[in-house]
């Protein structure tokens, strides 16, 4: 599992002279007829060689090294999940894998530092989600992040709440009481599960916060959540607690996506508002990149499919906009960049900030105005 640790560690990564880095991002999924054969090997092999292909002789051996290990891992993978993420620097002794149990789009990069574009787009697009399904008597958590789901089956022991019948008129007092004590037990069990699902959240640090069950109990349960966890929920909705994993991941991955679209929306006007106001955020790649170099971004927001060209300076790693031959800060030469947006974007992770990769109509939304913004931290 990749983390947002992993993401950030990357991101921080110190370009070498003449030392580029290998970028491999491989769809495993074997799901898929063509992976099913270990087909994903003769994509990697026709990705390296396109490599290759461009390179002149004295830069090829450094990437054949490069290339060579990357191979040998894959010819030896097994365990498969659906992507396969492998950074490889063999002159600095650095290689590392990530798997995701997520499909991604196959491509291989051979670049000053790790390419981390589509895996920052990833990690954006699926957030940690809890998922409570509880009713009057029983509970179960459930963490799903990264299209994957882990079940923390010591989180809850199941209540027992009775509703004992008791016959007859003469009983009919007997049975009232009883069923107040039932529903003094379930609200003793609902305020439980809220108690214990407040100290996970701090643990697992999830994002949002779904709960499914009995319409009844899960009404409960948000009123007995802290205020804070409460701001968190994205959805209530009904769902039997003896359902499988598999059933609460796919219903939790529609949630997931559903929200992620609503909130890129609302993100995209937030940002052409406070823009049009002269309110801490700008719009466009120039003052973007400009905020970027001032450390001032604390959210980036782009178009999908945005691919700008750009420049770089070798010398401060200065960031320009414009397809430049020498650094305004220094003089000295810079070098071209194919995927701008990708450098952007691992800088703003650097100063600890936010990266959202908008789609769907918050994307024609954003298209209209430049493609790409930011909002300011000052």
């Amino acid at each position: 599992m990749i983390s947002k640790e992993d993401l950030g560690t990357l991101s921080q990564w110190q370009a070498k002279q003449d030392s580029p880095v290998l970028s491999v991002y491989l769809d495993t999924d074997q799901s898929r007829e063509i992976n099913i054969e270990r087909g994903f090997e003769t994509v990697l092999k026709n990705l390296l060689r396109e490599i290759r292909q461009k390179l002149d002789k004295e830069r090829r051996k450094g990437f054949d090294e490069d290339a060579e290990r990357a191979r040998q891992f894959v010819e030896e993978y097994r365990d498969f999940k659906r992507g396969l993420v492998i950074f490889c620097d063999q002159s600095e002794d650095f290689f590392w894998v990530g798997e995701l149990n997520i499909r991604v789009r196959s491509g291989a990069w051979w670049t000053e530092t790790p390419y981390l574009r589509p895996l920052i787009e990833i990690m954006d697009e699926y957030e940690r989600y809890g998922v409570v399904v509880t009713d009057r008597q029983q509970a179960r958590l459930f963490i799903v992040y990264l299209g994957e789901i882990e079940e923390h089956h010591e989180a809850f022991a199941e209540a027992d709440v009775k509703h004992i019948k008791s016959p007859g008129l003469d009983h009919l007092r007997s049975q009232m009481n009883v069923e107040r004590k039932g529903d003094e037990h379930a609200h003793w069990h609902l305020k439980h599960v809220a108690e214990v699902t407040s100290r996970l959240a701090a643990v697992h640090e999830f994002d949002r916060l779904i709960l499914a069950g009995t319409v009844e109990a899960t009404a409960e349960l948000f009123g007995l959540l802290p205020k804070a966890l409460r701001t968190r929920v994205v959805r209530q909705m009904p769902m039997p607690t003896h359902v499988s994993d598999a059933y609460v991941l796919v219903e939790t991955l529609k949630v997931e996506e559903q929200v992620e679209r609503e909130r890129e929306s609302e993100l995209v006007k937030e940002l052409i508002t406070a823009a049009g106001k002269h309110d801490r955020a700008v719009l466009n790649l120039t003052p973007t990149v400009r905020a970027i170099q001032e450390w001032r971004v604390w959210e980036l927001v782009y178009a999908d499919g945005f691919a700008p060209r750009g420049s770089q300076c070798g010398n401060c790693a200065a960031l320009f906009a414009e397809e430049k031959e020498t650094c305004d800060y220094f003089g000295l030469a810079v070098h071209q960049v194919n995927d701008f947006v990708e450098r952007a974007a691992a800088r703003v992770l650097e100063m600890n900030g936010k990266v959202e990769q908008v789609r769907g109509a918050a994307a024609e939304k954003l298209q209209t105005v430049g493609n790409i913004g930011a909002l300011l931290r000052f």
